[in-house]
């Protein structure tokens, strides 16, 4: 949430697609403050209990395309991580593979190019990467990665992005996400970027 924040309005800048309203940031921001304010005062320490709080917070405070994709997002990961009370890099791969799932049915008509793409090729990154990650930050280290490849090639799938010039700003926004847990995960700041 932090790192997205402090990145919000370059999020913001990249916005062309499907309306070039310069929000996506904002509303992603939005809708994880909604999804953060779940959980911030409460004491449960059941993984998926907390998951499902995210994903339900994020659903009520969606605000925009983007909010309501990664609503959806959140919404997976919660199924595939149900009631469990911890998580191991295989259950991760089940959960962002229902990430990439439920994201898809939750839009009527998928454009490639967008945050879609990128939740799927993160989804598929942890699967190939399931097995060569020695522990969790190295795990995340390589969707972050995928996040990345993925965000840089959106303008080669979607051509109001290359004809902007830019890359897409839903997607972008997914990948800051990702970054910024990695980088709590290395201690690394968050405040500025």
């Amino acid at each position: 949430l932090t790192w997205l924040r402090t990145n919000q309005q370059l999020v913001n800048s990249l916005n062309v697609f499907p309306v070039p309203d310069g929000d996506t940031g904002t509303n992603m921001l939005l809708t994880m403050q909604a999804a953060y304010a779940e959980i911030a005062n409460s004491s449960e320490r059941n993984l998926g209990k907390v998951a499902h709080a995210i994903a339900q917070g994020a659903l009520m405070g969606a605000r925009g395309n983007s909010g309501v994709i990664l609503s959806q997002i959140w919404r997976g990961f919660a199924r595939g991580l149900d009631s469990l009370d911890t998580a191991d890099i295989q259950t991760l791969v089940s959960a962002l593979a229902e990430s990439q799932a439920t994201a898809y049915k939750g839009v009527v008509r998928p454009v490639e190019g967008t945050i879609l793409t990128v939740i799927k090729d993160i989804a598929i990154a942890a699967q190939s990467s399931a097995k060569k990650a020695d522990n969790l930050p190295d795990f995340l280290e390589k969707l972050v990665a995928a996040a990345d490849i993925s965000v840089r090639h959106t303008p080669e799938l979607l051509p109001i992005l290359k004809q902007a010039g830019v890359v897409d700003s839903g997607g972008k926004g997914l990948f800051i996400i990702l970054e910024g847990m990695l980088r709590h995960v290395q201690g690394l700041g968050l405040d500025t970027a």
